[in-house]
């Protein structure tokens, strides 16, 4: 991103929080975060034909306010990552900011929002377009605006609407730039204090751009939600249908926290829209360890599995990674960690690396 389009967004966001704080509102909060990061990558390019490693230096501010003025709350932010690498030929410098802008309105048993979100990422970061081998100098940018509604229609029941619209473009690789719209109807019935029920209906349809064959997606959930003491569960189980395709969907989870001890498990099928081509079938699965050694101290083990398949594409991506936390002081955290990435299929069978890293990091909060 050049500096003036970069120079812009700072400029828009500043002129708003300067008006904002002028205005007439019940309360202002702001928070804030920087996180200073140096790491070394094995293999960044994750290469079946090892072309080296290299180190990486990142700088990551944030900045949000959040203001309530009557029924009303707006919340606006920017964030930006600034990285240089020993390397570019394998890892490129860039400059990758992303700012939203969010407004609720909230009356007696009913709100409704409107959300925008500009984001650059360097690709082999997003989650679904990065899962295979990606190369170097490939961004993705996104532009998304939704809105969402809902309402209690009785003690029990409550209704929501919900819709947005997303552009993707691409720099660099054989990514395709696509728009995408989907809505969704939600209706959740409170069955006791600990578990609701769910049905959802959702449609979705991919434009790539340039005038290529769209694509349709209709799937319909039916969910559950409760909890057992430390524990919460989530089970949702469905099917897609879409314009040449059909099958199930769906997914579980569970949340478990104890007095030391955090754990989060879930798995999930789902269809998407990407940058692959289309519409792209992924199955994940993921698990999180936070373990408190002690009243400022956090050893954590993350552990995931995707699995991107459709006609043209069929990669699969895994990681094992380890951290250790320890809290400075109310606004200071140093972390160290270690992660391990093998990727099979899509051109790189047998390909793994590992990133091993120590950051500072700094927040403030009035949320």
């Amino acid at each position: 991103m050049n500096n003036s389009r970069l120079g812009g967004l700072y400029v828009l966001l500043m002129i708003f929080v300067l008006i904002s704080k002028q205005t007439c509102a019940d309360t202002w909060q702001q928070a804030g975060s920087a996180r200073f990061l140096a790491e070394y990558d094995s293999n960044p390019t994750l290469s079946a034909t090892y072309l080296g490693s290299v180190r990486r230096a990142l700088v990551e501010p944030e900045y949000s306010i959040k203001g309530v003025l009557g029924n009303n709350e707006l919340k606006t932010g920017i964030a930006l990552q600034i990285e240089r690498s020993s390397d570019e030929s394998l890892s490129q410098n860039r400059d990758s900011p992303s700012v939203f802008l969010d407004w609720v309105h909230k009356r007696q048993g009913s709100e409704f929002g409107i959300s925008s979100k500009y984001a650059e990422i360097a690709t082999r970061d997003s989650v679904i377009d990065g899962t295979g081998t990606v190369p170097v100098a490939s961004t993705r940018a996104s532009r998304i605006v939704s809105a969402r509604w809902n309402k209690s229609m009785s003690e029990r029941n409550t209704l929501t609407v919900d819709g947005a619209y997303e552009d993707v473009s691409y720099q660099g690789g054989t990514y395709y730039d696509y728009s995408s719209k989907s809505g969704n109807l939600r209706l959740d019935h409170a069955l006791s204090e600990t578990s609701t029920a769910s049905l959802s209906m959702t449609g979705e349809k991919y434009l790539p751009d340039g005038g290529g064959p769209s694509s349709e997606l209709v799937y319909a959930l039916v969910g559950l939600d409760w909890k057992v003491e430390q524990i919460e569960f989530n089970l949702q189980v469905g099917n897609f249908k879409g314009r040449n395709d059909a099958g199930p969907l769906g997914g579980a989870s569970m949340h478990y926290i104890g007095q030391r001890t955090d754990i989060v498990l879930n798995a999930r099928r789902q269809v998407t829209s990407s940058g692959l081509g289309g519409l792209v079938k992924v199955e994940e699965a993921n698990g999180n360890l936070n373990y408190a050694l002690g009243p400022r101290s956090n050893l954590g083990v993350d552990l995931g599995w995707r699995r991107n398949h459709d006609i043209l594409i069929n990669n699969m991506r895994s990681t094992v990674g380890i951290w250790l936390q320890r809290n400075i002081n109310p606004t200071w955290n140093a972390r160290m960690n270690y992660l391990r990435t093998f990727l099979s299929g899509g051109g790189g069978s047998g390909v793994s690396s590992y990133i091993v890293g120590a950051s500072l990091i700094y927040t403030f909060s009035e949320f």
